[in-house]
C-alpha cells in the first residue's frame, strides 16, 4: 500500500498500549541492554513509566493508522513557555520494583534519562519515530518526516531537529535526502555507557533547506 493509504492522526489515550508495543518492537535492542525482561514485560514497564498527556503544551504525538490499527508513531517536542508550569507525571516506584525488580527499574529509568534532550526555544525536536516492522520501506517514515517539517513551519519554529547515532548510516542518508544537515557531532558518555553508541549527531532541517534541488521534500516522499 502507498503511504497515502495511511491516516496520520493525533495520539489518543486509547493508543497508549499499541504505541508502547510498537516502540518496544522498534527499539528492542536498546531496551534489552537496559533490562533483563521479556518483550511483554518491557512493554508493561514502559506503559507504566511513560505516561503521555494528550493535552501537553510542549509535546505532540501522532500515529499512523491502517484501518484503526497503529502502524507508526511520531513524537515532537519543544520548549514550554516560561509562563507555564510543567506537568509532572509522578511514578510510584514501589510497585514497579516489586513487579520488575529494583535493578531493572533503575537501569530502565537511567537509560531513558540518557536519551532525553531539551530543545531550544525556537526548535521542534523529533523525540522518536517508529514504524512497525511489517510496514517499513513503504514510505511511511518519509511521510512522517514531511509531516513533521510542515508542522514545524506552520507552528513557527526555526528548525526541526533529531538525534541519530553515527553508526546508523542508513538513517543518516535518509535524513540527508530529506534536507536535514548535521549541526553538531558529540560524544555522549551515558549513551556510550548504556547503548554502546558513543557518537551522536544532532541533525536539523530548516525551511530554506528544501530548495536544494535533488534533496527537496517533494522528490523524496
Amino acid at each position: 500500500m502507498s503511504p497515502q493509504s495511511y491516516d496520520i492522526v493525533a495520539y489518543q489515550e486509547q493508543d497508549h498500549e499499541a504505541v508502547c508495543k510498537l516502540l518496544v518492537e522498534s527499539f528492542k535492542a536498546k531496551f534489552q541492554v537496559l533490562v533483563a525482561l521479556e518483550d511483554q514485560d518491557i512493554q508493561r514497564l514502559l506503559m507504566q513509566v511513560w505516561v503521555q498527556n494528550a493535552n501537553c503544551i510542549s509535546m505532540k504525538q501522532f500515529v499512523a493508522k491502517e484501518n484503526e490499527d497503529v502502524v507508526g508513531v511520531l513524537s515532537l517536542k519543544w520548549k514550554a513557555p516560561s509562563s507555564s508550569l510543567p506537568i509532572a507525571n509522578l511514578i510510584s516506584l514501589a510497585p514497579l520494583i516489586k513487579q520488575f525488580g529494583c535493578f531493572n527499574v533503575f537501569k530502565f529509568l537511567t537509560g531513558m534519562h540518557a536519551l532525553e534532550y531539551k530543545p531550544a526555544i525556537d526548535e521542534c525536536y523529533i523525540d522518536h519515530l517508529a514504524i512497525r516492522s511489517s510496514h517499513r520501506n513503504q514510505g511511511i517514515g518519509r511521510r512522517f518526516l514531511a509531516f513533521a517539517q510542515q508542522f514545524t513551519v506552520e507552528s513557527g519554529f526555526h528548525a526541526l531537529t533529531l538525534h541519530v547515532a553515527h553508526k546508523n548510516q542508513q538513517a543518516i542518508r535518509l535524513y540527508h535526502n530529506l534536507a536535514f544537515e548535521i549541526e553538531q557531532s558529540q560524544y555522549n558518555y551515558w549513551r556510550h555507557f548504556w547503548f554502546k553508541e558513543p557518537v551522536w549527531h544532532l541533525m536539523s532541517w530548516k525551511e530554506r533547506n528544501c530548495n536544494r534541488g535533488e534533496n527537496s521534500i517533494e522528490q523524496n516522499i
